[in-house]
């Protein structure tokens, strides 16, 4: 039985079981690089979130001032004089745009295909100045509550026996944070349909 025992712990010092393990400076740089990769994945995830959200964002005020400049134009395009003075602002001078302003900016007035009064203007609503046109003295908003409408400036120019035309130059942007935050400027001339008396 000695005999075993002897062979036994000789074959336990022949065979030197290979017990190193990993040393502190391994791990110490495994776990720095492993640290640098996720915070590089994180900061790259984080400007793709971002960039994405400035794109929604100027997107929105891109199809808001779309639609904005949609329902203008044809309005414009098609004003008449007010020959019959139906509406209080009426020029003697044979005018088809009468202009004015307020705090917020430039009011455009006019009568329109269908014989409607309309008032382009700004208004303050909540947080937000929004694009309002009054019809006979019904008011709406036509530009959403997620943007601001900075500035709306009218530059009619009409001159006896020529075509009327007007300047649109709109300033905007979105009401995201300060970090997404959507601005853009437009500027666009309308020319009347409208030719003669």
């Amino acid at each position: 039985m000695i005999g075993t025992l002897f062979r036994v712990n000789n074959f336990f010092k022949k065979k030197k079981v290979d017990s190193d393990g990993f040393s502190l400076i391994e791990v110490v740089v495994s776990v720095t690089l492993f640290v640098i990769i996720v915070m590089s994945a994180t900061e790259i995830f984080r400007l793709v979130i971002d960039s994405q959200r400035n794109a929604v964002a100027t997107q929105n005020v891109q199809e808001s001032l779309k639609y904005f400049l949609e329902v203008t134009e044809k309005e414009i395009r098609m004003a008449q004089r007010d020959d019959e003075y139906k509406c209080s602002w009426t020029l003697d001078n044979g005018q088809v745009f009468f202009l004015s302003s307020n705090s917020y900016g430039d009011i455009l007035r006019f009568r329109n295909y269908y014989g409607e009064c309309v008032i382009y203007s700004l208004a303050l609503d909540g947080d937000s100045q929004r694009f309002q046109i009054s019809r006979d003295g019904s008011s709406d908003f036509i530009s959403p509550k997620k943007i601001t409408i900075d500035q709306l400036r009218f530059l009619p120019r009409e001159a006896a026996g020529k075509q009327s035309v007007v300047t649109m130059d709109i300033k905007a942007h979105s009401l995201s944070s300060s970090q997404f935050r959507s601005e853009m400027n437009i500027q666009t001339t309308l020319s009347s349909r409208f030719y003669r008396k």
